[in-house]
């Protein structure tokens, strides 16, 4: 009998293992996504299924497994088979999860292999009405004149939202005081309300109709939800450049046939100009770079930035 343990533990292995030669797809395909229903990374995720479903000719399913920083995703799907079956979309909250839940020890760069980007949401600096700024300028000079005054707030420490204020905060030379809350919604209705000062994020609806201004929004470039807000790096924050971002990763192993392929799927999906029609509308620019490598080098440097704002973030409520 123990002369076929390592018979079984042999055939085990040779099932695990991704025949080199074999098509690809050939079944479904699962799409890990590692934020809760309805949230801008699980919207994306699914049109984008919908698209790489045809262009794959394969049914592409979303399942959806958020909690801790992305990290119950990521150590799901850094255990699954590593044959391009499953998938993973995360986003640019992962950048700090190492940072956030260290004992969850998990590294998206090390346990996963970037299979290419999708896109990007930039955010806007929301200015509440009982602040006397009506543009980014005098929002600074408020600021300044006030340095003890001004309040945010996002759906917890870390997010895009409160990382996109503490590079302001370093770059502009002011004192925004950060509140954490359990969700986005409860922030807006706090701005929305006077209890917060500013807040920076990508959707908050008609901000005329409930009376807060855009000052600046975060991309390098304007962005087509509102061409007529001026960067932040136009208005003098050279290179100050934040977002949400949606990146499509697999478990390490994964044959690079079989990322190539969805590669391949993901360059014809962001060419249909209906599936582009579609992220405009969602608020999503679609990356202009694809590609595994392009992807690991965005997602490192993404990591690197955001990790050192957060640790010389104030830890502050």
């Amino acid at each position: 009998m123990r002369a076929l343990k390592p018979i079984a533990a042999l055939i085990s292995l040779l099932a695990f293992a991704v025949p080199a030669s074999a098509a690809y797809p050939e079944r479904l395909i699962t799409v890990v996504c590692a934020s809760g229903a309805g949230g801008a990374v699980d919207v994306t995720t699914r049109v984008i299924a919908d698209y790489l479903s045809k262009a794959l000719g394969r049914p592409v399913v979303v399942q959806n497994e958020p909690g801790a920083g992305s990290t119950i995703a990521i150590s799901a799907v850094a255990k699954a088979r590593p044959d391009g079956y499953t998938l993973l979309t995360v986003g640019s909250g992962v950048a700090v999860a190492r940072e956030l839940y260290p004992q969850a020890n998990v590294d998206v760069l090390r346990d996963l292999v970037p299979v290419t980007m999708v896109g990007a949401t930039p955010l806007a600096l929301f200015v509440n009405g009982s602040v006397p700024a009506k543009n980014y300028a005098e929002l600074i000079t408020w600021l300044k004149a006030h340095p003890n005054d001004a309040t945010t707030g996002s759906n917890g420490r870390g997010s895009a939202g409160h990382l996109a204020i503490e590079l302001l905060n370093k770059m502009a030379g002011v004192n925004i005081r950060y509140i954490p809350y359990r969700t986005t919604p409860q922030a807006h209705t706090d701005l929305i309300a006077g209890r917060l000062s500013v807040m920076m994020t990508s959707s908050l609806g008609d901000p005329t109709k409930v009376g807060v201004t855009p000052v600046a929004v975060s991309s390098l470039e304007r962005w087509n939800t509102m061409p007529a807000v001026p960067t932040l790096d136009e208005l003098g924050l050279k290179g100050y450049e934040a977002a949400t971002w949606v990146a499509l990763m697999a478990p390490k192993g994964t044959p690079p046939q079989a990322i190539e392929a969805i590669n391949t799927a993901m360059e014809k999906a962001l060419d249909d100009p209906a599936l582009r029609k579609r992220l405009d509308e969602i608020g999503i620019i679609p990356q202009r770079q694809t590609g595994a490598a392009f992807a690991a080098t965005y997602i490192k440097e993404e990591i690197d930035k955001w990790t050192e704002i957060l640790r010389n973030a104030p830890d502050r409520p």
